[in-house]
Parts: structure tokens; C-alpha cells; sequence
């Protein structure tokens, strides 16, 4: 914009400037590549509307079917009509030099000033007002603020939407209401600060109360930038709202920055608190399980979601058996068995119970059953390799089941991917038997399985028997971040400078002798809250699977052994 033309200074009152407020439609939202198929435009003078122009435009081009759709505006309806090149010369007329509006300025204007390129006329250099960004300013807390948002809340009947006339007569009546609020509650009334009225900083235009501003003072720049856990509290001191962030500072000050254009419930909270407090967690991790944690101890107002533990069903693989099976449970227990996940729900585990029932030949019946010592029904179907039967003979029937119940275990950590290969053929004969709910069935348990498998791969081990080293880049350079993980939970996190000295070194080893002990007893039960643990943890490694490098422990594994593992990552990763 080159700025107000010649015939209106900076300080001509609104009243006596004319707005020319401007509506197009195009064959699309590339300027350049699309074109115009139609502009219209109204101008305004003294609140009211004196003077219209609209024309339809030959594309050159046919009319997208979407386009059609949207405005009304098909390729026999513009196949007759003149194109740009003829048209703009007329409409640079009847903008003159009216102050240019439109609603969501620089998509009109870039449609406008390619024609005018191509057309080999000036580009237009009048003036410019933006609807969309006056919305944004006099209206923070009004939801949707396009055209439609807009005419809804001002009661603006709109004659033919998405057509240009009828869309720049709509613009220009909101642009009337502005006028209005802007003269009522800022102050402008001149055409100069009304144009920089619309570049305003949200900060400028609405001033904080003062405690926010006593935050902003005194509270935000003593926040580090380090990994931890806020809490917003009220004039009492009660808990309005808990949350983690990496970056403690970033994350507190964008609840300050721009009120009037965050969400009404952000606002609401910011208009309650009365201080931030915050504990440093010394990483990520930290910071998710520790949110987690005291969301669901404190139950803050402000916190929707977290506020009770959930249950996370387990796939549990009842190795205790001689024969054994697969069944799902909400807990984990020290049993003997191996249990896998924990998975999002219900429906998750059902899934992969019935698809290892399908795919695998493990037993599905009880014990009662099984001690018949006969093959049953599912053995039968060849679903499942009738190890009762086996087993009387010569044993090799028992190897067999063995082989397959490794293959189960290699599924569920991930290991195996064979099922979705097998699933995606099953697919596709379905579909070329024109067995298209079948289809749709195995296309829905590939979808699900894929991001599954996905995340038991980073994990590659039942829960029970994770106990793992993790490592990771951390924020400060020359260091990196070992997550120490021992029966399925975080158990320490630990920066490493990188080369670490030998004291750091010895630190090191002493962290891993007193959390890898073979001799550590194993949890007896995992409740709600081991369980969301579990949770957040494998969450966390499948979110990070790219940056991390993960050491895996076992009992028997010398600790001179895994130490040098441990240092060999962290200087692969550092």
C-alpha cells in the first residue's frame, strides 16, 4: 500500500471519506494460477450506501465444479461475459480514490492485482481496510469471525452469499456497526488512526487488569526455561489449573500475550488467577507424570481432562499354562504371566485378543476342556493347534504350540508385523469377492493394529519385564538425557554432560547399581495410578522414537556391562 490518496489527508473525518467496499469470486485460492469469475462493489459515503458495481468475468478458463457448488457460478454463466482485461479498467474507475475494504483484504487484493498485471494496468495503491482484522480487534470474544459469523451477529441479512455483490453489501453493513464502536469505545473517528487502528498490537488495543500486568512485571521473567510444572492459583490460594510444559517460560507467558484473541476459557482463567508458582522437573517426562499425578489429586476447575484415572486394559499372555492363552485384563499383577500395553480401551483389546485368536493357533478353550484331552471345535477350524492332543503323543505337538505362542509374544512387542501383511491380503480378497463389509472390517484392523504395533515396538518387551536406559538429545547442548525405566515405570531421570567426567561417570554407575539390582522385588499389582504411569511413559517413547536410543536390561546383564552400553548411546545421540 502506498498510502492515503490525494484527496483525503490523515485526518479527514470518516464521514467525509468514501470506502469502496470489494468482493470477488475466483476458480480457486491461488492468485496467478485461478482467476477472477466475478467483482462487485459498493461504495459508501456518510454511512450510507451510494453507488454499486458488479460483473461477471470470463476465466478464460472452465469454472471448477466446486466453485459452482459454493457461489452459484457455473461455466455457462460466464462463457458470454467479458474478460478481466475489459472489465478492471471499469472497476478502477468506480474504486477511484475510495479508501479499498474488503473481508479478508489480501485474498481480494492479490486476485485484483494479478488480473491487473496480466491486463498490463497499476496495480491498485489506494488506502486499504481489512474487515477480518477490525473483527479481530473490536470483537475477541465472538467465535467465528468470517462474513457469516459476523452477519449473524449483527442480524445482517446477506441477499445471495458467496456471490460478490451480495457479500460486499454485507461487508460494507458490518463496516457501518465497526464505525460505531470504534467512534463509542476507542475513539477513532479521523481516517488516519482508523488505518492504524487495524494494525494494532491485541496488548495496545485492551490493557490487561492489574494483576495480570503485576504478573507480567514481576512473575514472568523470573520463569526458566527448563522442563516443569505450573500451577495458576486463585486470590485463596486454591489450584485453578495445573500444567506441564517444556519450556516453563515459553509456555506461562503465552497465557499474556494476546488476551483479547485467546480462548474465552483462557481468558476466564487469567481473569481468576491470582499467581503462578512452578516446580522444575528436570525433564519432559518428569513434567508429564508429575502433571498427571496432581491433576488427579487436586482435581483443579480449570483442568477438563486428567481428572481421573482411566482404565487402560492390558493383553495378557498366561504363560503359567502348559498350553497357554490370551485373554485382556484391567490390572497388571506379579502372576507369572506377561502382560502387554496398556492399550486405549476396551474396544483396542478385544481387537487384539480376537485377532491373535484368528491369525495364531493358541488355544481358546477353558481348562476343563482342555484336560478332555480331545480336539474341540476351534481346533477343528485350525484355530488352534490342539496342543491337548499333541501332548499325549510325543511331545512334538507341545514344540509346535511353543513356536507359536513366541510368535504371539513377538506380535504384541511389536517384533512380528506378519499379520498386517496377512490382513492386507484377506482385504483384498474380500474386496475382489465383492465382500466389501468384510473388507471393511480387515481395512479397520489394519488401521488400528498399524499405530499399535507401532508403539509396542518402542517398548519391545512385556510390561513387567521393561527395564530399559533410555537416551535422549537434552535442551542444553554438550549433554543428554538418560531416562532410567525399571518393571514398566520411570524411574529417575539423570543429565549427562557430555563427555561426562570420571566423577560423573561414577554417578552414573551408582544411579544403575541402585535401580538394575536383580534383587529388586518385582510390583505384586499395578493399580490406576502405576498403570497411567505405564501409560504416559510409552506414549512418551513413541512421540520421541526418532531422537531416542533405547539400552535394554536383564537380569544377569553385568553393571560394568550396561554402563558401557548406557555411554556408547549417550555418545551416538549427544
Amino acid at each position: 500500500m502506498n498510502g492515503v490518496g490525494v484527496a483525503f489527508q490523515g485526518d479527514a473525518p470518516l464521514t467525509q471519506v468514501p470506502f469502496v467496499v470489494v468482493d470477488t469470486e475466483t476458480t480457486g485460492t491461488k492468485a496467478g494460477e485461478d482467476r477472477l469469475i466475478e467483482v462487485a462493489a459498493v461504495r459508501v459515503v456518510e454511512g450510507e450506501v451510494v453507488d454499486r458495481f458488479a460483473q461477471l468475468i470470463n476465466p478464460e478458463r472452465s469454472v471448477p465444479r466446486r466453485i459452482t457448488q459454493l457461489t452459484g457460478i457455473s461455466t455457462g454463466m460466464v462463457f458470454d461475459q467479458p474478460p478481466a482485461a475489459e472489465v478492471l479498467p471499469a472497476f478502477l474507475d468506480f474504486l477511484g480514490d475510495g479508501v479499498f475494504v474488503a473481508h479478508n483484504l489480501s485474498f481480494d487484493l492479490r486476485f485484483l492485482n494479478a488480473e491487473l498485471d496480466l491486463a498490463d494496468l497499476r496495480e491498485i495503491d489506494n488506502a486499504a481496510l481489512c474487515t477480518l482484522r477490525l473483527a479481530r480487534r473490536l470483537l475477541p470474544n465472538l467465535r467465528s469471525k468470517g462474513l457469516s459469523g459476523l452477519a449473524k451477529h449483527y442480524g445482517i441479512q446477506i441477499d445471495a452469499r458467496h456471490r460478490a455483490f451480495g457479500d460486499a453489501q454485507a461487508t460494507a453493513k458490518v463496516l457501518l456497526h465497526f464505525f460505531d464502536k470504534l467512534d463509542a469505545e476507542h475513539g477513532v473517528t479521523v481516517l488516519d488512526d482508523l488505518l492504524h487502528f487495524q494494525n494494532r498490537s491485541y496488548r495496545s488495543i485492551r490493557q490487561g487488569p492489574k494483576h495480570v500486568e503485576r504478573i507480567r512485571k514481576e512473575v514472568l521473567p523470573t520463569l526458566p526455561d527448563r522442563p516443569g510444572v505450573y500451577f495458576m492459583k486463585d486470590r485463596r490460594g486454591a489450584i485453578l489449573y495445573i500444567g506441564k510444559a517444556k519450556s516453563l517460560r515459553d509456555r506461562v507467558r503465552s497465557y499474556f500475550s494476546g488476551l483479547a484473541s485467546q480462548p474465552n476459557r483462557t481468558r476466564k482463567l487469567v481473569k481468576t488467577l491470582r499467581t503462578v508458582e512452578w516446580t522444575e522437573t528436570g525433564s519432559e517426562l518428569g513434567a508429564l507424570l508429575l502433571e498427571s499425578r496432581l491433576i488427579k489429586e487436586h482435581k483443579p476447575r480449570f483442568n477438563r481432562a486428567q481428572r481421573r484415572y482411566r482404565n487402560r486394559p492390558f493383553i495378557r499372555l498366561d504363560t503359567t499354562h502348559d498350553a497357554p492363552t490370551v485373554s485382556w485384563t484391567a490390572y497388571v499383577q506379579d502372576d507369572g504371566a506377561e502382560y502387554f500395553g496398556p492399550l486405549g480401551g476396551r474396544k483396542q483389546a478385544e481387537l487384539v485378543v480376537d485377532v491373535v485368536n484368528r491369525l495364531f493357533q493358541l488355544r481358546e478353550c477353558d481348562d476343563d476342556t482342555y484336560r478332555l484331552g480331545r480336539k474341540c471345535l476351534y481346533a477343528s477350524f485350525d484355530r488352534c493347534a490342539a496342543p491337548c492332543v499333541a501332548e499325549e503323543a510325543d511331545g512334538a505337538g507341545m514344540r509346535r504350540y511353543a513356536t507359536e505362542v513366541q510368535r504371539v509374544r513377538d506380535f504384541l512387542t511389536g517384533q512380528d508385523t506378519s499379520v498386517l501383511t496377512t490382513l492386507e491380503a484377506r482385504m483384498q480378497r474380500a474386496a475382489d469377492a465383492m465382500k466389501y463389509e468384510d473388507a471393511a472390517e480387515y481395512r479397520d484392523w489394519l488401521k488400528r493394529l498399524r499405530r499399535l504395533l507401532s508403539r509396542q515396538r518402542c517398548v519391545a518387551s512385556p510390561v513387567l519385564e521393561h527395564h530399559a536406559v533410555l537416551v535422549q538429545p537434552a535442551t542444553k547442548q554438550d549433554a543428554v538425557q538418560l531416562y532410567l525405566v525399571r518393571f514398566g515405570r520411570h524411574a529417575e531421570t539423570i543429565t549427562l554432560p557430555m563427555p561426562p567426567t570420571e566423577q560423573q561417570r561414577k554417578h552414573l554407575r551408582a544411579r544403575l547399581a541402585h535401580h538394575f539390582d536383580a534383587a529388586h522385588d518385582r510390583p505384586e499389582r499395578y493399580f490406576k495410578q502405576e498403570v497411567d504411569e505405564v501409560r504416559i511413559l510409552a506414549h512418551w517413547m513413541y512421540v520421541h522414537r526418532d531422537s531416542m536410543e533405547s539400552v535394554h536390561w536383564s537380569p544377569g546383564m553385568a553393571l560394568d556391562v550396561l554402563l558401557d552400553a548406557v555411554l556408547e548411546r549417550a555418545r551416538e545421540v549427544a
